[in-house]
């Protein structure tokens, strides 16, 4: 949340807590200065004053705005992201980087068709979700444990980012593609 939206909602926040107070307090008649004939008069001396006007416009922006930002969606809703800290300072590492990387990596391997890669980020430990498709001569057990070792080494040398777990999950064997004459 950016700093001005904080700083607005703190403003409101004091004029909430400031009109249940007085609300709270309204039905006592110990509290003098909330009498009726007290609040009649600065109903009273309101009338012809537009600096109030003014003020009631200002809160009324404020809280546009704060109900603007509670209920607009982020850009980067599904972007996770994976902190480093070096001895310079943070790096952040998003999940679309490290979905990448291993695209990149299984892209390599023939015989492995339509990779989907998903990756969860918890408490900053990295799980990678490898989903596809073999071709039928392909000794599954054999390319799941290579491409998980690749993806591992890959990985953890381009970003420093220790992997919790990487899961090959085949879905299908693929059909060759036959050339007809």
């Amino acid at each position: 949340m950016k700093i001005s939206t904080r700083f607005l909602l703190f403003i409101l926040s004091l004029i909430f807590i400031g009109v249940s107070i007085i609300l709270i307090l309204l039905p006592f008649e110990r509290v003098y200065f909330l009498s009726a004939k007290n609040i009649s008069y600065l109903i009273e001396s309101i009338k012809g004053n537009y600096i109030y006007s003014t003020i009631g416009l200002v809160v009324f922006l404020i809280g546009l705005l704060v109900f603007y930002n509670s209920i607009k969606r982020s850009k980067d809703n599904n972007i996770n992201y994976i902190k480093k800290m070096t001895d310079l300072g943070e790096i952040k590492i998003s999940s679309e980087t490290i979905i990448g990387l291993v695209q990149h990596v299984s892209s390599k391997f023939s015989g492995l068709n339509n990779i989907k890669v998903t990756i969860d980020i918890l408490e900053g430990q990295l799980y990678i979700y490898v989903k596809g498709e073999v071709n039928p001569e392909i000794n599954i057990t054999e390319i799941s444990n290579t491409l998980q070792g690749k993806i591992k080494e890959h990985i953890e040398k381009c970003t420093g980012v220790n992997i919790m777990e990487i899961k090959v999950i085949i879905t299908n064997v693929s059909t060759p593609n036959r050339n007809i004459e």
